[in-house]
This record gives structure tokens, sequence and C-alpha cells, in this order.
């Protein structure tokens, strides 16, 4: 790469990254295009829809991937998904590393920009922990999964590549399933909600997060004392409360809706969905078959998503505990913000409000271009939107019957959905440069 281009890069992180999400989809897109990727051939327009999805993580599919997919399909699209969740310059900057070439302290500062980190080194760091920590639990999960399914397979090279595939794919957090109906065959089954809940877990709660548990465990074992950060703190309390409240509002908007279920299935169901809705694409019901309010509940967990430095979309749990916190101090009359005794930046809730506002406008836009478009039901179109832009994943089933313009927006609006809270974070988290020059203060009335 010629050196000017390199720098301009590397001092635009967000470019970077797009050009980094945009190269991997056009490649993906022309692997699947090729006669031996899929059974029976496969549009441009489904191929571009199929690689975005996978690259940024969504997991809405206009084909089938188990059936429609040749196995070398199948692998692009798994290799897609691990490096949209990796990220492309995490990887790149990992593969440099490793290779112990550098990754220079241009191409450091950049990524320092990109991952928040105050010094090179610990950049670097990071980065090794984002890729040791991503194999590790897939292994793991992949090893869970090989042994709860030995039952149903007659071929163990099946077994391992349907353990790898959804291992990657749960805690990537898209959601692509290898099976016909997703995981619906396995509502009433204990163990395989247990993990891939867990691995959708420890995708959507974020790196900063996972180092943190990393940090616990040592200390325990050196008998040391080690303190859970702010950001985890809020991260893993907002966490389990919109999982326990989500399921909770499942149960009872639809205990009577699936009354053919047992309790244990719709309990278990309850959980799953809530812990999938705001993340990953995977779903144990007929997505379709939910009630309004249901389907209300799920975009609002969409919309939310999962945690700053994970593998999910959305405004993040983190904005949300922000603007819940920041609610709360205007009605009691509080200049300062603080939470767990520390004082939260002033600065940090305007990034959060102007994230929150951007995002969904531009999910209002979209919605109502799909509106227009499509011309359908008003309630599928609203979710199959902020799905898409939340990088979820989740369908009522209109996904394969989208026209070629829905295809193509609901295309644009997983690549925008996928970049814009980091683009918008990374902006954010620059030094605001003070004006010499200060204006006159005029009040205005609200409400």
């Amino acid at each position: 790469m010629p050196k000017s281009l390199s720098q301009f890069l590397v001092k635009r992180p967000i470019t970077s990254l797009s050009l980094g999400f945009l190269i991997t989809i056009l490649i993906g897109t022309i692997l699947l295009l090729l006669p031996w990727a899929t059974h029976r051939g496969i549009s441009f327009i489904d191929a571009l829809f199929t690689a975005t999805s996978a690259t940024c993580v969504t997991g809405l599919v206009v084909k089938n991937t188990g059936i429609d997919f040749t196995f070398f399909g199948q692998i692009v699209i798994l290799f897609l998904i691990q490096l949209g969740g990796l990220g492309i310059m995490t990887g790149a900057a990992f593969v440099y590393l490793f290779l112990k070439k550098g990754i220079g302290i241009r191409a450091g500062l950049g990524l320092k920009t990109i991952l928040g980190k105050e010094y090179i080194t610990e950049v670097r760091s990071t980065i090794k922990f984002i890729v040791k920590s991503t194999l590790l639990i897939e292994t793991i999960g992949t090893i869970l999964l090989f042994i709860w399914w030995r039952s149903i397979f007659f071929e163990t090279s099946q077994l391992a590549f349907y353990s790898i595939f959804h291992s990657v794919s749960a805690f990537c957090n898209v959601g692509f399933s290898l099976f016909r109906n997703s995981l619906e065959n396995f509502r009433g089954d204990i163990g395989l909600n247990v993990i891939i809940s867990l691995l959708i877990i420890l995708g959507g709660i974020g790196f900063l997060v996972l180092r943190d548990v990393q940090h616990k465990i040592t200390s325990f074992f050196k008998k040391e004392k080690a303190k859970w950060t702010l950001h985890s703190k809020l991260v893993l309390i907002s966490t389990l409360l919109l999982i326990f409240l989500g399921a909770s509002l499942f149960y009872v908007f639809e205990r009577e809706n699936f009354n053919f279920l047992t309790e244990k299935e719709m309990v278990l169901t309850s959980f799953f969905q809530s812990i999938t809705a705001r993340t990953a694409g995977f779903n144990t019901v007929n997505i379709g078959e939910l009630s309004s309010p249901t389907l209300l509940l799920l975009i609002f967990l969409m919309f939310i998503g999962g945690a700053p430095g994970g593998t999910a979309g959305g405004i993040k749990v983190i904005s949300l505990a922000l603007i819940f916190l920041s609610i709360i101090s205007f009605f009691k009359r509080k200049e300062e913000i603080v939470i767990f005794g520390r004082a939260i930046p002033r600065i940090y809730f305007r990034n959060v409000f102007i994230l929150a506002s951007v995002y969904l406008l531009f999910c209002l836009v979209i919605f109502l271009l799909m509106l227009y478009i499509e011309k359908g039901e008003f309630e599928k179109i609203l979710f199959e939107t902020f799905s898409a832009i939340g990088t979820v994943g989740l369908s009522t089933g209109i996904t394969p019957h989208l026209s070629v313009f829905g295809k193509i927006l609901i295309t644009i609006s997983m690549f925008v959905g996928r970049l814009l809270p980091l683009s918008l974070a990374i902006i954010g988290s620059r030094e605001i440069l003070k004006a010499k020059i200060y204006f006159p203060e005029e009040k205005i009335v609200l409400g």
C-alpha cells in the first residue's frame, strides 16, 4: 500500500473501517456468486445481501443457509461472520503482530482512536486479548455443542462443522443457522438453550467486560482483590435487567398465544428470545406468529442492542443506562450525575443523546422508505427495519419476499447499522476544541 494512502487511512479510522467492511463484503459477494457456492445459483443482489448480513453480523437471510448454499458457500459465510465479529482493523493488526512486523506508531495511533486506549502498548495487548478470547470462547462453545449434538448427527464431520458454525454464529451475535427453521426444534432443550445463550451473552457484553472478568478470575487464584470497573458494572447490571424484563414480558404477552407449549418450553423460549432479540437472530418460535405487543417489545430490545466493544449492534446498553440516569438526575434536580460513588462527565450524556437521536432518525427514515417501496404490513416492515439496523437478524418472514429495491435498502441499513454507533462513538470521543470567541447566551422555552 502506498505510504500516502496508508497514512490517510490510519488518520481516518471511520474511513478505514468503512473501506475494510466494504472490501470484505465485495470479496464475499464475488465468492458467493461462484457456481460451486450454491446449489441452484444466486443473483447478485441476493449474494450482496448475504455477504453484507454475514460481515455486518446481522443474520437476515434471503436464502436458506443450510439448504441453498454448498459446503463451500457455508465456509465463505462462516469466515465473513468471523471477520465481521472481530472487526477488520483488529484482525489485520493482530496478523501484523503475529508476524512480528509491528503495527507502527501511525497505525497504533489510529487503533488507539478506535479502541479508546491511552497507550499504543495497551492497544496491542487489547488486540491480542480480543482474538485470543474470541478463539477460546468459540472453541469451548464448539466442544460443548459437539458433545450435546452427538445423538442427532450420524456423521462426525457434519457434527463438527455444525458445532463450529453455530458456536461462531452465536458468539458473533449473527444468528445464521444451518437448520431449516433456526433453532425451533430445540426450544425445549435446556442444554442447547444455555450453551447458545451464554455464547450470545459473552459476545454481546464486549471485550472490555470480558477482560474485567479475566482479571477477577486471575485475582481470585492469586488471592488478590480486583474491583469491577464502572463500565463493567453498568453493562452487567443493564444486561441482566433487560434479559429478565424482556423474558417476563414475553411470557405474559405470549402465554395464551403459544398455549401448545409446555411450561418448560414457554419459560425457555421467553428467556432465549429475550437474550437473542437484543443481539442475535436465532429463534426458537416463529417470529411471524408473535403478537403485536411482543413485536414492539423486541423492537425496543433490538434498538438497545449489546455493549460497547462487543459483537452486537444497537445504541448499546451503556447508552440506555446513561439516559436512565440522566432522567433520574433531572427529576431529582441534581447537577452532578453519580453512580456507584463515581461522577460521570456530562459530555458523555450529550454524546449518548446524539447517538440515540441519529440512530432513531435513521431508523425512521429507512422505515418510511420501506413502507413506500414494499407497501406491506406496517408492523412487519417496522420490525424488519429495526432488525436490520440493529444488526439483529430476527424476521417475521418477509425478508426473502422483499423487492430488489427493498433488499438494497435493507443491505444499506445493515451496513450503516453496523458502523453508525461506532463511528459516532469515535467522533464523540475526540477532544473538543474550545472556541476562543464566546457568544452571549439567551434562554429558550422547552415544553
